[in-house]
């Protein structure tokens, strides 16, 4: 994707580090719609969701980096451009995601095939998910060990979904 770069438009963003619960307001920020989690265990800040080249999902982390676990367990992060590394959990229904990098978020795409690298635009029904969901858990395989439920996925960040319908459409309505 050529747009990528042009994540760094978002570098402007405010950022307060969130280890605990924070507000869970979904706001509109350069057409986009932005929150910082509600909970995490990792270096996640926030997410802005809006267009490049079709809806992506741009994830913040601490010192613009990689989405890492907060404890510094992992300091490299070996999901980008992987099949089944990156996840997100909308009300208890899981959406595959794809990760590429930019200068200063991890991008996150619609599982898609391998010959474009598994990125595609955030499918429709992902958009819809997150415009009638309550919760957003995007999940990470960071490391080869497991998380703490067994599964692949060691880091994560949860979102509160309630109010944001109308943002995240707002923010989806001109992508291609």
């Amino acid at each position: 994707m050529k747009k990528l770069a042009a994540t760094a438009l978002f570098s402007l963003l405010p950022f307060a580090a969130v280890q605990s619960p924070a507000h869970a307001a979904w706001v509109e920020k350069y057409g986009g719609a932005f929150a910082e989690p509600t909970e995490t265990n990792s270096t996640i800040l926030g997410i802005m969701l809006h267009c490049v080249d079709g809806a992506v999902l741009d994830v913040y982390s601490k010192d613009d980096g990689p989405a890492l676990p907060a404890d510094g367990s992992a300091t490299e992060a070996d999901y980008f451009y992987k099949k089944g590394a990156v996840q997100a959990d909308i009300d208890g229904k899981v959406f595959p995601l794809a990760a590429a990098g930019s200068d200063i978020a991890v991008v996150l795409f619609s599982e898609g095939e391998e010959e474009k690298s598994y990125l595609a635009p955030l499918y429709a029904e992902v958009i819809d998910a997150l415009a009638a969901g309550k919760t957003l858990t995007l999940s990470f395989d960071v490391s080869s060990t497991n998380g703490p439920d067994g599964s692949p996925f060691d880091t994560w960040a949860r979102f509160d979904l309630t109010g944001a319908t109308k943002l995240i459409y707002e923010a989806t309505a001109s992508c291609s």
